[in-house]
């Protein structure tokens, strides 16, 4: 028996991936949408809909922004956002029918357990990683910012279960990534105003390295841990020192 839920999914360029994501909630989720984004050159439409996928188009801006279109057009009142690269797991589809059938908030977090070149990471930023996932789109939405919107809601729980985030599988797939996170990330700062000097755009940097294999304990990990917290503070400078660029550029003399 299904669950009064939809499953949606965001996609560009998913057709290795994203068999697995729609495999995991195959025969639970009452529908399963999929929106692909129109620049997508590979086989992710036809992925989706083999799959029996709800399949619609629209170009993407944002995480945020994307999810709440596609919210929109769910026929479900609870939503789950589940990413191309990530899996549900047995106990959360426990937990989330759990959470649908007697609600005690408007959105829940869920635990995601994120893999690097094929092992879980259990120190760490990325050890400890929590984030807003089901929602009742009645009540909830995503704040559309260049990077990863938090959600509006009136309240938020914490559901049972994990989701599996396969994200670094090879540095050639995460760098680009990589890359464009930071991007988004220095334009969330300059439309808040914010501003930087070089200096601490390298102060920025230091602290996530040392946040992640140190305070967190990603030492702990590894060879994986080191590599993760090495590219956090590599994206953290990239993000600041993009600030940095914007906050001393000077008009070209006419």
């Amino acid at each position: 028996m299904s669950v009064p839920l939809t499953v949606l999914v965001s996609a560009l360029d998913e057709e290795e991936l994203l068999p697995g994501a729609l495999a995991s909630v195959e025969g639970w989720a009452e529908e399963v949408l999929v929106v692909v984004d129109p620049r997508t050159t590979d086989r992710t439409r036809e992925v989706a809909s083999g799959s029996g996928a709800n399949v619609l188009e629209h170009e993407f801006e944002s995480s945020g922004a994307q999810s709440n279109w596609g919210i929109e057009r769910c026929r479900m009142d609870w939503v789950f956002i589940l990413d191309a690269d990530e899996r549900v797991t047995p106990r959360l589809k426990e937990g989330i029918g759990r959470a649908i059938a007697a609600p005690t908030d408007a959105a829940y977090a869920v635990r995601r357990v994120n893999f690097v070149f094929g092992r879980p990471l259990s120190f760490g930023d990325w050890g400890r990683d929590e984030i807003v996932r089901l929602i009742d789109r009645r009540q909830a939405r995503f704040a559309e910012r260049a990077v990863h919107g938090a959600v509006t809601a009136p309240s938020v729980g914490l559901l049972r279960g994990a989701v599996e985030h396969d994200t670094l599988r090879s540095l050639a797939q995460y760098l680009p990534k990589l890359n464009d996170y930071a991007l988004r990330g220095a334009a969330d700062l300059l439309a808040a105003g914010r501003r930087s000097t070089l200096l601490g755009a390298v102060m920025h940097a230091k602290w996530r390295f040392v946040r992640s294999f140190i305070v967190r304990l990603g030492f702990l990990d590894g060879a994986a841990g080191f590599v993760v917290a090495v590219l956090a503070a590599y994206g953290t400078f990239l993000k600041w020192a993009v600030v940095w660029e914007s906050s001393t550029q000077r008009r070209p003399r006419s």
